[in-house]
């Protein structure tokens, strides 16, 4: 992979996770929501009053075209591997640093797989 290359995975990567993260904090606040049409209506209208939402949704779309010139420059059975596993790890754990989301010894064993299997993809 290029340096190119790498600049566009972080910016869809940090895009991702960042509006991934905006997402979370926004909706814990407002508890869990009802699965029913109205419901559906009222968290959309909530969703574009928000600031922040608004923020997250721009972000997810720049990760979005980061990711159509990535894999428009790379094979994509390297780049998605990478890429989700850069998502997992990064959410794993700014979630535990921004959302005081608990860690289990299972998702430490988890997450440290993620980072060897990401090392034997980029070996050569």
């Amino acid at each position: 992979m290029t340096l190119a290359s790498f600049l566009l995975l972080g910016v869809a990567v940090g895009s991702a996770v960042t509006s991934q993260l905006i997402f979370k904090h926004w909706v814990a606040g407002l508890g869990v929501q009802p699965l029913s049409a109205s419901g559906l209506v009222n968290l959309i209208s909530r969703i574009f009053q928000s600031p922040s939402m608004i923020l997250g949704i721009l972000l997810y779309g720049a990760g979005f075209l980061a990711w159509m010139f990535l894999i428009s420059r790379n094979s994509l059975s390297l780049v998605y591997p990478l890429s989700l596993s850069l998502n997992i790890l990064l959410v794993f754990l700014f979630a535990r640093v921004f959302l005081s989301e608990p860690i289990t010894l299972l998702q430490v064993i988890g997450v440290a797989a993620i980072i060897g299997g990401m090392y034997l993809l980029l070996a050569k």
